[in-house]
Parts: structure tokens; C-alpha cells; sequence
């Protein structure tokens, strides 16, 4: 009952945070996003005056912590405000003075704050049935969805926002309508959910209009272009994926949406501008930022229409009173401004802005950017100054995501002033950042450009490119022995600069998975000791790639415990290049080209071993592979002589941590078997299936469904009721970057990931093996295969087999029906099996390995 729960809830949960991933759809973070629609909701709440807070209470104190409110001092007006909270015990006092701390706290920039002072009102408020509470609680549910989007939790906020839509229409209230539909609308973009967002924004604005609303309207405008921009961009993204696989169809379908929305963005901004002229201010202002960073992403941008709008923004910018919205505006247009003098003059605007408001958070941002700017210039004794300055201040409103903005860039200060272990420690600091808000980084402050690929992945890696460096350089080669690194796991204290590097190497492996899945449900815990598999009790080496900017790692983690660390020369870009070359020429059945490219990657990353391979003489060899690595078969690499996979079996995982060791369970290994033959366009028919699924059946026992009982719901059935521990499907399927393009060809319909994932999760016995014998990862995409691995990890699942790319079904039956075979042998791992049934097909005459070698085994080997 509780994995049924837990399913729910993560299903959920990815319903409500689908942003994309981390790393290749970062563009999602983007400038401008930050809820431009709940800036109709800001200050929805009014302070409330002395007079309106009830007599009982010390009217000198209430007197004098408005007055200190209006005059900025929010500290010391939220000190008095929490004496008169302990002086009274009227609800509806109480109330107003949460209301009112909570705009203190959202001034001073301490969100976190914030949201609990509105809690706490709107539990007092929810307890009163009449009327005005009623409209008093919309208004603070509103700031409470608002403070979400801004804070980068837009799955937080969505259910806020849609019971502020229930009540302004139960209230009656247009006007909150427009701005609850606006901010909804932001936080579906932050999720990925494009067409809610675009019918949310759609939505306020029509409002709006009613309302004759200019604020409105405009705000609608900008927020609905920042998606069309968004979706567009993520479009192009794909579009080169799709031109990187060959894919000319799907090239032209998403190029031609591409430029659809490019086209509505550009003519949503310049409605923004058209209509915010009668607003002026920071509407006006933040409409022709927009628009101008917009027209810059163009192919040939208009540069003299760029700075004329650049201009206009300024002007407007140095004339309106000081506010948080004028604050990030500022720091939004040093973004996209290139004289450093220029910038250093606006970001200190944007300080001062931020200190007259005593909004702390806004001013650590600021900080932030200018000790960038500063280090851009060269002046990294400046820049550092303020960029700790900046994470001190960011500290003291719990600010976390700005803390790591600047720790990631002290770090990255101290790495060019040589001071390596400075670096280190505070690489090590922003790591711990990222972890206490993993879920919430991916989109958080969109109004600053908080792009994750630039700020988040480098810290991870830059970490472990000078604890490398440092081992090398040293050349402190230690010995460990298994015991030490159960230890050094458990205590989560690194016992040298390589077992710290592979664990950071593991929590970035981890924030991949979770963004790549949109939600939380990854398991954050390591497995007890008693549960992780132990690679020296199956004689197994473990081999991690880690592809640096300037170099390759391999680590080498032999049987007895032993760790070595190995350099490849060869910048990250240029291995890709390699990695890249390689998978294409193993997919070319016509061809023998790939042994020349297999013999390079081979020489590149397994000859420095093959010495103490050689001696240790494991049995298997378990891959921990980065990034572009993970779509290659290791079982492939050619030494000349010999391919890899004819001198060890070979499996991947995610890591040792996340890989469970073999259930103990009776001797059954019956399986569900599904297959499709039938034609489903765009899918040619799989006639050899019937075969495949025959042979299996034999082999192994238990049930076959083709086609027209190849259903969802015959799928849910057999796995939910019967519990098979084998699930063999022989189906049409597809891992890409992006989840929602994931799937299975069922009869009946494509089943996408989340669903599958939910439905393996169901299953009332453990799913021992997962067969996926059809399927294929999109080449060239470094997140693909993240999608096999993952959905075994999170539903249970003990070991998938599966295809890097589509290998013709008639070559499939032999190569499966041979594994399935030797997996029936008395101690013969899966591992072990695999291996066998593809050096039967190396020793074919035609057996190209195009045919064999993109069978991967992901999980447990045994």
C-alpha cells in the first residue's frame, strides 16, 4: 500500500514539475520569466494601519512598527511586530499582524519567512466562515503562489494558484482572476507544461482586457512571449538532436515549429511594448528588455534597435521610485550589456535600489553580478570581495539559491588566483547548496538568468577536475581496501581526494536523474550497507568516466579494493567528437569503418588499464560512464585482436550506491512476454516478434501476448496481479532528452515513461529482469539512456536489458533467445549470459556488431 501511495504522490509530483532537464533544456531558465503576472498580485495584502489592529493591543508598539515599515527598517518593524503577536490572542488581530510580518519578510527578501507569516494567517482565516475572510485569505493564498514562482517552485505554487482561481470566482473577484491566471501561467512555463501556460497567460489577458486593465494586459503580453521564446528555443534544441540522428522528417517538423513560435514571441513582445506605453515604468521597462533580448537571439540581430530599446529601458529605469521589480530589472540589463564600466554603473543602481528597499535577497544577487563583472575585468581581488559580501547577505535570509550563485563563482575566482584548496572547500560549500535545494534548482531565479548548465553542472565538475588534479600531480596513489570505502560511504567522509571525487561524480549522475524525471522521487538516500551490491564479492571491477574541459578520467576500482586513477589527454569536447564517430560507425551495418574508431576510444580509455586489469582478473567489468559515454557499448572497444566483451562480461549502473544487490528470492523465472508485429505508423512491422516471443516462451515459461493483447491494460494486469519476475518486451521504443518524447509502442497507444514507470512499480513481487528488445536511445544526446536507468532505479527493477539503437528483429531472436538460454546455466551471471550470447554472434562470419553490440545490461549484473 505505501509503494501504491508513493507512486501516486510521484506521479503527481511530475505532473506538476515537469521543467525538462538540467543540463540540455537550461534555456528554460531564462531572462525575464520572473512572474511578471504576479507583480498584478504584489502588496494584494495591504499593510494594515494601527487603527484596523484591535484595541487590546499596545498601541505605541503597532504605531511605532508602521512607521518603522514605511520608513524601510523592515528588521526592526518585524521585531515589533512578533512583541505584539505575544501580547494578544484575538484571532483576528493575530491575523492581520501575520499579514503583516509577512510583507516585512518578503521586503527584506526572506521569502522562507514570508510564506510561513501567510500560513499562519491563512490558518486563522480558513477557521473564520464569512465573506471578508474569505476575500482575505484569496488575497494571502495569492501572495503565498506569488512567493513559490519567485523562490523557482512552481510545482509549490500550482496548487495554491488554482485554489486562489476558486475562490476569485466564488468572490467574485475579476481582477484577482487576471493576475491568479498570470501567475499560473508562469508557473506552468516553469514546469514545461507549454500549452497550460499559454492558455493560462491567454487567459489573463482577455481578462485583463475586460477589465481595461493597461498593467494587466501588457504583464500578459511579456509573460505569454517569455514562453512562445522558451518553447521555441527548446524546439531548436531538438531540432539539432533530430539533425544529429539523420532524422531529416522530424528536422523539418520541429524547425517549422521552431519558427512558428519564434514568430509569436517576437509579436507578444511587441504587444507588451505597444501597450505598457500607457503604464510606463517598470512594465514599460521590463517589456523592452524583452523585447530586445529577443530580437538578439535572432540570426541577424538588429544591434542599433537592440541599444535603442536598451536606452529607453535605462531612462525609464533611473526615474521610477526604488523597488525589488526595478532591483532585478537592473541586473536583468547588465545581462545582456558588454561594457563592463556600464555595468559596474547600473549594478551598483541596482545595490542601492535594493539597501533603500532592505531587500537583502535582490542586493545579494546584485552583489553577485558584480563581483562577475569585476572578474570578468580581471580584478579578482575585487571580485571576490563582493561575492563574499554577497553570500554573507544571501545567508541571512536563507537565500539559498543566491548562497550558490556565489559560492559557485568564489570558487570558480579562487580556482584563477591558483588558490586550490580555497577553491576546493568552497566548491564543496556550493555542492551542499545544491543538495539542500535539489528539487528547487532547476528553475530557480528565472529573473536573474540562473541557467543551470552554466552554473550548476561546472560546479560539480570543476570540484572534481582539482581533486584530480591534485591526486596526479601528487601522485599519491593510495591503496584502499574494500572496508575503507564501505566506511568512508557510510560516515559520507571521504577517505582521499579519488573516493571524494566519486561520490561527487555520483551526486551530479543523481541531479541529473532527477531533473531528467522532473521531480524528487529519486532515491536520495544511499542503500543500507547490507542492501548495495559488493563488486569484490562477484569478482567485478568498476570503471567510472568522468570527461572533464581540459581531460578524460577513468577510475579504476579493482576487486581487492584497490583505486586507480588513470588521465586521458584529450579535451571533453574532442572525446565527444570521438565517442560521437564511434557510435555512428557501429550503427553502419554496411561498413567496417567502426574498427578503426573502436581501436581509438579503446586505446584511449581501456589500454592505460589493461596492465592492471590483466593482473586482477576480474569477471566482469561495470561501467559508471559520463555523459556521452553512456550511449556507446562498451562491450565493442576493439584492442586490435579482441573485442572488450570477448575477454570480460561487461553491465552499466548509475553507481554502486543506487545498484541493489541480487534478492534472495525462490527459483522463478517466468516471464510476461509482449510483443507488436503489426504495422503502427510511423512503425514498420516487427514480423520476427512472433518468434522471438515463441523462443522466449519456451525458454523461460510463462505467458505471451502480441498485439491485440499487447494492451495498457493487459500490461497492468499481468504485472499488477500475476507479478512475473521477467518482463519481456519486443515493441518499438524510444529514449531521448526529453522524457515527454519517451516511449513505448504499445497496441493500444505509447505508453511515456512516467506511466511505464508507475506501472513497473505497481508490480506485486520484485521485477528480477526488464527486456527491452526493440527499442533505441537517441544518438548524440548525453541524457538517453539516463531514461532506461532510471526507470529500473526508481520502479524497483533489478536489471534492464536493452538497445542503444534499433537492431533489425530478425537479428534480435537468436542474440535473446541465446541469452535467456545461458541465463538458465547454474551460476552464469546476466552479466556472464549476455556475453555469451554475443560471442556466439561474434563468431558468426556476418556477425557485425552493429547486430550484437547494442544490447547494454544496466543495473545489477547477477
Amino acid at each position: 500500500m505505501a509503494s501504491l501511495k508513493r507512486a501516486a504522490f510521484c506521479m503527481r509530483q511530475k505532473t506538476l514539475y515537469r521543467s525538462g532537464f538540467l543540463y540540455v533544456m537550461a534555456f528554460l531558465v531564462s531572462l525575464g520569466l520572473h512572474c511578471l503576472a504576479s507583480e498584478q498580485i504584489v502588496n494584494a495584502t495591504e499593510l494594515a494601519r494601527p487603527t484596523e489592529i484591535s484595541r487590546s493591543v499596545s498601541g505605541g508598539l503597532v504605531d511605532k512598527a508602521f512607521a518603522q515599515y514605511v520608513a524601510g527598517q523592515y528588521k526592526q518593524a518585524i521585531e515589533l511586530w512578533n512583541q505584539v503577536l505575544g501580547q494578544t490572542s484575538d484571532k483576528k488581530t493575530r491575523a492581520v499582524l501575520y499579514t503583516n510580518l509577512a510583507s516585512a519578510y518578503r521586503q527584506s527578501g526572506n521569502l522562507g519567512e514570508a510564506l510561513k507569516s501567510w500560513e499562519e494567517a491563512a490558518k486563522i482565516y480558513r477557521s473564520i466562515d464569512n465573506q471578508e475572510s474569505s476575500r482575505l485569505l484569496t488575497q494571502i493564498l495569492a501572495e503565498q503562489g506569488q512567493a513559490y514562482n519567485a523562490l523557482g517552485q512552481p510545482r509549490n505554487a500550482m496548487p495554491i494558484l488554482h485554489s486562489v482561481m476558486k475562490l476569485a470566482e466564488k468572490n467574485q473577484d475579476i481582477a484577482m482572476q487576471a493576475a491568479a491566471s498570470g501567475a499560473l501561467g508562469n508557473a506552468y512555463a516553469a514546469l514545461g507544461n507549454w500549452e497550460e501556460s499559454i492558455a493560462s497567460h491567454k487567459a489573463s489577458i482577455e481578462i485583463s482586457t475586460q477589465l481595461k486593465n493597461s498593467n494587466f494586459i501588457a504583464t500578459g503580453w511579456n509573460n505569454l512571449g517569455n514562453v512562445y521564446q522558451n518553447r521555441y528555443q527548446r524546439y531548436l534544441l531538438l531540432k539539432n538532436l533530430a539533425e544529429r540522428e539523420g532524422d531529416e522528417k522530424e528536422e523539418a517538423n520541429l524547425s517549422n515549429l521552431a519558427k512558428q513560435d519564434a514568430q509569436a514571441a517576437r509579436a507578444a513582445y511587441e504587444r507588451s511594448v505597444e501597450v505598457s506605453v500607457a503604464v510606463g515604468g517598470i512594465p514599460q521597462a521590463k517589456a523592452l528588455l524583452n523585447l530586445a533580448r529577443f530580437l538578439a537571439l535572432e540570426q541577424s540581430p538588429q544591434q542599433e534597435l537592440i541599444e535603442t530599446y536598451h536606452q529607453k529601458a535605462m531612462a525609464i529605469l533611473k526615474e521610477v521610485p526604488d523597488s525589488r521589480a526595478k532591483a532585478y530589472a537592473l541586473i536583468n540589463l547588465v545581462e545582456s550589456q558588454n561594457q563592463t564600466g556600464l555595468k559596474v554603473q547600473n549594478l551598483l543602481q541596482a545595490i542601492t535600489t535594493a539597501r533603500n528597499i532592505g531587500d537583502l535577497r535582490a542586493e545579494s544577487f546584485a552583489l553577485t553580478s558584480l563581483g562577475k563583472a569585476y572578474e570578468k575585468s580581471g580584478d579578482l581581488k575585487k571580485a571576490l570581495e563582493l561575492t563574499q559580501q554577497a553570500q554573507f547577505i544571501a545567508q541571512q535570509v536563507n537565500a539559498t539559491d543566491s548562497v550558490f550563485r556565489a559560492q559557485a563563482q568564489a570558487g570558480h575566482i579562487y580556482k584563477a588566483q591558483g588558490k586550490t584548496e580555497q577553491a576546493v572547500q568552497v566548491y564543496r560549500q556550493a555542492i551542499a547548496s545544491v543538495q539542500n535545494i535539489r528539487g528547487d534548482i532547476a528553475v530557480a531565479s528565472k529573473d536573474l538568468q540562473f541557467d543551470l548548465r552554466d552554473s550548476v553542472e561546472p560546479v560539480y565538475r570543476e570540484l572534481m577536475a582539482l581533486l584530480l588534479e591534485k591526486e596526479v600531480t601528487s601522485q599519491k596513489m593510495q591503496d584502499f581496501t574494500s572496508v575503507q570505502q564501505a566506511k568512508a560511504v557510510q560516515n559520507d567522509r571521504p577517505s582521499s581526494p579519488v573516493q571524494e571525487v566519486l561520490q561527487v561524480s555520483e551526486l551530479l549522475q543523481l541531479s541529473e536523474l532527477q531533473n531528467f524525471f522532473g521531480d524528487e522521487c529519486v532515491p536520495v538516500q544511499r542503500l543500507t550497507s547490507d542492501r548495495l551490491i559488493k563488486p569484490n564479492t562477484y569478482n567485478a571491477a568498476v570503471i567510472n568516466s568522468i570527461i572533464l574541459n581540459e581531460s578524460t578520467y577513468m577510475v579504476l576500482r579493482l576487486p581487492d579494493g584497490e583505486v586507480k586513477t588513470y588521465p586521458v589527454a584529450m579535451p571533453g569536447k574532442k572525446m565527444e567528437q570521438a565517442i560521437d564517430r564511434l557510435r555512428f560507425s557501429l550503427e553502419d551495418i554496411s561498413s567496417d569503418e567502426y574498427l578503426q574508431e573502436a581501436q581509438k576510444v579503446y586505446n584511449l580509455l581501456i589500454q592505460p588499464l589493461a596492465t592492471d586489469l590483466e593482473k586482477a582478473k576480474p569477471n566482469t567489468l561495470v561501467f559508471i560512464n559520463d555523459g556521452v559515454l553512456r550511449n556507446v557499448p562498451m562491450a565493442a572497444l576493439h584492442d586490435g585482436k579482441h573485442f572488450l566483451v570477448e575477454k570480460y562480461a561487461i553491465a552499466a549502473t548509475l553507481g554502486l550506491n543506487f545498484t541493489p544487490s541480487k534478492q534472495q528470492t525462490k527459483h522463478n523465472t517466468k516471464a510476461a512476454i509482449f510483443g507488436l508485429t503489426a504495422e503502427i505508423p510511423p512503425f514498420a512491422p516487427l514480423p520476427n516478434v512472433k518468434a522471438e516471443a515463441e523462443g522466449v516462451q519456451k525458454i523461460l515459461g510463462g505467458e505471451r501476448f502480441l498485439d491485440n493483447d499487447f494492451t495498457l491494460k493487459n500490461l497492468q494486469q499481468q504485472i499488477d496481479k500475476v507479478g512475473y519476475p521477467i518482463i519481456h518486451l519486443a515493441t518499438h521504443g524510444k529514449f531521448s532528452a526529453d522524457p515527454n518524447s519517451t516511449f513505448l509502442q504499445l497496441f493500444d497507444r505509447r505508453i511515456l515513461l512516467d506511466e511505464f514507470e508507475a506501472l513497473l512499480r505497481s508490480s506485486k513481487h520484485p521485477i528480477e529482469l526488464l527486456t527491452l528488445s526493440a527499442c533505441q536511445t537517441a544518438a548524440g544526446d548525453t541524457r538517453a539512456t539516463l531514461g532506461i536507468a532510471g526507470v529500473a532505479l526508481r520502479s524497483g527493477v533489478q536489471s534492464t536489458l536493452a538497445s542503444l539503437w534499433f537492431v533489425n528483429d530478425a537479428d534480435t531472436v537468436p542474440l535473446i533467445q541465446n541469452f535467456y538460454t545461458q541465463m538458465q546455466q547454474p551460476g552464469v551471471s546476466k552479466a556472464e549470459a549476455l556475453r555469451q550470447a554475443q560471442l556466439k554472434m561474434i563468431a558468426d562470419p556476418d556477425g557485425h556488431p552493429a547486430i550484437w553490440s547494442p544490447f547494454i545490461l544496466v543495473g545489477n549484473w547477477q
